[in-house]
């Protein structure tokens, strides 16, 4: 017996961090005994993963998306969904109002997974549309308490329809237990006997990926366990965004030390990246979270972290990782200096994982989403 007749999870990409959280929740939410539909993209890269739940690939690019957006609305008006669960917004939040409006005259609850508050570059209007688009559902969810304070003192979204729901871990990734750190850096040309971090995901400036890089630069002697580091720098960059970060590796000497990986990384390969890494550094100017964190968790790789958005919330200063202030690049040195020259405390910081994995248990991010929905819905959650 389902809880509900249908409940559909929607995310307008297909080879995003999005697509990946709505792909660990249909598949935990299924296993709860949940209707579920997951509604994505064409592009959707997880199709190699076990789903137990059907999967809808109705999105395109941009230039399709008035054709979607009326290929989506015919779908919804023949399968009518009790519920929509939104992964963030689908393409403009300003235009898909409409659409929630008239999902919630035909009787849909409304949910909502706010993963960035707002986008990275914000403009003037930006709180204005979001406010507004979070306001239209019938539950926002958000993956912190900064993020419920944000969405109701900033973007007027009442306080009880928020709901603090951990992000869960990334380990769905270690698709090949056998990989070896070894296995992994020779197949990345890199050597063995050096310590390297990894910065990982879409190559951007909210990012302070050349924090991270001059504080590499800047050890002068003081900090020998980090002059003999390396730093893998792996994504998808923005158009044109290589170019300061090529030049600053050059103007600093950083060639022999910093390895450049630019485009997709496709999700089979993402282990590679992570199995290759002895830390992860987040030199974040801004975030909202990450999901680059909660890799990190899922492969238990010891984390520094400026202390931006809900990042606190996934990394426990001390415990996995080490924090230190946004745009603070001496306080960043030490923290990645500490890391590489001190083996016990990157060990202790990844078996605190542990811990953190129960809180992040896709299980429990069903039951919590679950009774959402059942708020919603009036259900008692009873399978």
């Amino acid at each position: 017996m389902t809880l509900y007749p249908k409940i559909w999870i929607t995310v307008f990409t297909g080879n995003s961090g999005l697509t990946h959280y709505s792909y660990c929740l249909a598949r935990a939410l299924t296993e709860e005994g949940a209707d579920i539909t997951l509604v994505t993209n064409a592009n959707y890269e997880l199709d190699f993963m076990p789903a137990e739940f059907p999967i809808i690939k109705i999105f395109h690019r941009s230039r399709r998306y008035p054709a979607d957006m009326s290929s989506f609305w015919n779908l919804y008006r023949r399968q009518r969904p009790d519920i929509v669960h939104y992964q963030s917004f689908l393409k403009f939040p300003a235009a898909e109002l409409l659409l929630l409006e008239l999902q919630k005259k035909k009787g849909t609850g409304l949910v909502c997974t706010a993963h960035d508050w707002l986008p990275h570059h914000e403009r003037f209007y930006h709180k204005h549309v979001l406010g507004s688009y979070y306001r239209a559902f019938d539950r926002v969810v958000v993956h912190s308490e900064r993020g419920r304070n944000f969405l109701s003192g900033t973007l007027g979204v009442k306080r009880e329809r928020l709901a603090v729901i951990p992000h869960g871990d990334y380990g769905f990734f270690a698709t090949d237990p056998k990989l070896t750190r070894e296995e992994a850096l020779r197949r990345l040309g890199l050597r063995q006997e050096q310590f390297w971090f990894l910065i990982f995901g879409r190559i951007d400036s909210h990012k302070g990926i050349d924090l991270a890089l001059r504080a590499m630069a800047a050890s002068d002697g003081r900090f020998p366990a980090l002059d003999g580091a390396g730093l893998i720098i792996a994504g998808n960059p923005k158009r044109g965004g290589l170019e300061e970060y090529t030049s600053l590796i050059a103007g600093q000497s950083l060639g022999d030390r910093v390895k450049l990986i630019p485009g997709h990384v496709p999700v089979e390969d993402v282990q590679l990246y992570f199995r290759a890494a002895d830390a992860v550094v987040l030199p974040y100017r801004e975030s909202s979270t990450s999901g680059i964190a909660h890799l990190a968790m899922g492969f238990d790789l010891p984390v520094v972290a400026t202390n931006v958005g809900g990042m606190a919330d996934v990394i426990e200063d001390g415990v996995t990782g080490l924090m230190v202030p946004p745009g603070d690049e001496p306080a960043l040195r030490t923290a990645m200096a500490r890391l590489a020259g001190d083996q016990e405390i990157r060990h202790r910081f990844s078996q605190g994982w542990t811990a953190a994995r129960e809180r992040h248990s896709w299980k429990a991010i069903a039951l919590q989403t679950r009774d959402i929905y059942g708020l919603i819905t009036g259900n008692d959650n009873e399978a």
